[in-house]
């Protein structure tokens, strides 16, 4: 499975990546995390997640957790 990231910046924190190909904006993870950390693109077409504060994760995985989607990967579930 090869996993898309259109700014690298924007899909990864020390503990997550994202698959911004697979998300479709439903927003689950933004409203869960605890720390702020995930943040929303809606700019005309384009809808996904993204990271806006990635020093601000501690890895909790609850943005893991509630993705219906399978978008948000943990560190160390990701293939390099």
């Amino acid at each position: 499975m090869k996993i898309h990231f259109p700014l690298l910046r924007h899909a990864k924190t020390p503990y997550i990546r994202i698959n911004t190909s697979l998300c479709e904006a439903c927003w689950t993870c933004v409203d869960t995390c605890p720390n702020h950390v995930l943040g929303k693109v809606e700019v005309l077409s384009h809808r996904h997640v993204r990271v806006d504060r990635a020093d601000q994760c501690e890895g909790c995985g609850k943005c893991v957790k509630v993705c219906p989607n399978g978008a948000i990967l943990r560190v160390d579930k990701v293939k390099k």
